[in-house]
C-alpha cells in the first residue's frame, strides 16, 4: 500500500468512526507515540524524539479535553491521571525519559480498561438488540 493510500484509508476511519472507538484511537497512538519516544531518545535523534513527545502530548490532551466532567467522579479522577501524564510527558524534554515508561503504563492500563469496558457495552447492546428482534 502506498503511503498516500495509507493516508487516506487512516483519514477516511478516522472521520467515520463512532466515539468509542475514537478513543480507543486516541489510546492506541498515544502508546505508539510514547514507545516512539523512547527508541528515539535511545538512539539520540533529537528531532524524532521530540516529534513523538509532542504527538503523545498533543494525544494526552486531547484525551483530557473530551472528558465529560458531568459524569461523576470517573471523569474527574482521568483528568488527575491525565494533567500527570502530560506533567511527566513534558518532564521527559528535559531529559527525564524514564517519565515516558510511567506515561505508557498508565495510559496502557486506561486504555486496556477502555477497550475492555466497551467491549462488554457492545456485546450487551447486541444481546438487548437480538432480544428486540
Amino acid at each position: 500500500m502506498t503511503a498516500h493510500a495509507h493516508n487516506a484509508y487512516r483519514t477516511v476511519r478516522t472521520t467515520t468512526a463512532d466515539p468509542i472507538t475514537l478513543t480507543s484511537m486516541l489510546y492506541d497512538g498515544a502508546l505508539k507515540a510514547l514507545r516512539r519516544a523512547r527508541i528515539f531518545a535511545e538512539q539520540q535523534e533529537g528531532q524524532r524524539f521530540n516529534d513523538e513527545v509532542s504527538r503523545a502530548h498533543l494525544i494526552v490532551g486531547e484525551l483530557l479535553a473530551t472528558l465529560d466532567m458531568s459524569q461523576g467522579e470517573l471523569p474527574k479522577a482521568l483528568a488527575a491521571i491525565y494533567v500527570y501524564c502530560i506533567r511527566r510527558i513534558i518532564e521527559s524534554r528535559m531529559d527525564d525519559v524514564s517519565g515516558l515508561v510511567e506515561v505508557e503504563n498508565h495510559i496502557g492500563r486506561i486504555g486496556e480498561s477502555w477497550k475492555v469496558a466497551t467491549a462488554e457495552l457492545r456485546a450487551a447492546q447486541a444481546e438487548a438488540a437480538e432480544a428486540v428482534a
